[in-house]
């Protein structure tokens, strides 16, 4: 058989989760099974550039635009062209670009949610719901996902495939490698996305000032940027923990952070499937999440980690104490994380369980 050509329609190819997500998909991939192409509605750099494949920048506006014409134009001649198979799309503008080539072109498509639907509005639900018919399946990273849109939008499960994210083995850092010294001073953190209120970030700055009042040994440390960063270093000031805690900002690889953890967190409201949490596991650290979402997948509480519920800063913080008084704990779940991700959340795994949905489409 020979291997299929893959479009993959996404607003741009920044650093955020789903974006690298996407570029190690592509840079993953076997030649043999699927050969992945790329369009961007939006100017990208970073990722984009690094990607050494057929792509092109769409220049999207709008849909009311009449520059949505030569948009259509373009992707379909980009389509023809490399004599693509499928056209697979993240988010919501081009989801609805895809269905509307869909008319022009002979492609299955496929949908991708990767979250909860947080910033959806009744408006943006009632677009997406009109394109859902003109596609030939979706996949979803997580059981949560699928579930969500399952019951939310009236898609039949049939129609969804969950395939978890991948990760990496071999980008987790040296330093991860080696075991912590116990009685070095414990360094708890989080990788958040800071433009995003319902990562709540704010609960771990809460959560940690209630920590260090009974391990003021214990340093912080937020790893992400964003538009929220200064009021969380004010409120960091205000409760008195603004010395023992470090704000890195965006950084292009949070995994030289996470390297330096004693306990990774995750605060957020709702989560499809978090790539923190993979990084923290990957990394063998013992983690503290919500029960939101695809987190309860990927953590069973007490096992590899703890689960509390959202805004709970009191049993956040408790998890996180209980940690810490417990070295021998600690080792403990770091060794059955890392032993966790090469068989759940491989790279590998990822790739061919995504191939084998495209050929199982086609056929």
């Amino acid at each position: 058989m020979n291997p299929i050509n893959v479009l993959y329609l996404i607003d741009s190819l920044a650093h955020g989760g789903a974006e690298r997500q996407l570029a190690e998909l592509i840079r993953n991939s076997d030649p043999r099974q699927f050969r992945p192409h790329l369009c961007t509605l939006k100017p990208s750099c970073g990722l984009y550039d690094e990607l050494d494949i057929p792509k092109e920048c769409l220049n999207f506006s709008s849909f009311v635009k009449p520059s949505l014409i030569g948009v259509l134009w373009r992707l379909s001649r980009f389509i023809n062209r490399n004599q693509i198979g499928i056209v697979q799309t993240f988010f919501q503008d081009p989801c609805l670009l895809g269905a509307l080539v869909k008319s022009f072109t002979d492609v299955k498509l496929i949908g991708t949610f990767l979250d909860l639907g947080f910033w959806r509005t009744p408006g943006e639900s009632r677009k997406m719901r009109l394109a859902y018919p003109f596609y030939n399946g979706f996949i979803a990273n997580s059981q949560a996902v699928k579930d969500h849109f399952c019951n939310t939008d009236g898609i039949a499960s049939s129609r969804i495939t969950v395939v978890y994210n991948g990760f990496d083995l071999t980008a987790i850092p040296a330093a991860a490698t080696i075991p912590q010294d116990p009685d070095a001073p414990p360094v708890v953190g989080i990788v958040a996305n800071l433009n995003r209120p319902v990562k709540r970030v704010q609960d771990f700055i809460s959560a940690m000032s209630i920590v260090h009042k009974h391990y003021p040994e214990t340093t912080f440390l937020v790893v992400g940027g964003g538009g929220l960063q200064p009021s969380l270093e004010q409120q960091a000031a205000d409760l008195g923990i603004k010395d023992c805690t470090t704000f890195t900002g965006n950084v292009p690889n949070p995994l030289d952070y996470v390297a330096q953890l004693t306990v990774g967190v995750l605060t957020s409201e709702t989560e499809g499937f978090s790539n923190s949490i993979i990084e923290y596991m990957a990394c063998g650290l013992p983690v503290v999440v919500t029960r939101a979402g695809g987190n309860i997948e990927m953590v069973r509480d007490g096992e590899n980690g703890f689960l509390y519920d959202v805004g709970n800063t009191d049993e956040l913080a408790g998890a996180i104490m209980r940690l810490l008084a417990k070295p021998d704990e600690r080792k403990r779940i770091s060794i059955v994380n890392r032993e966790e991700v090469p068989k759940r959340y491989s790279m590998e795994a990822m790739v061919t369980q995504t191939g084998d949905y495209y050929e199982t489409l086609l056929a």
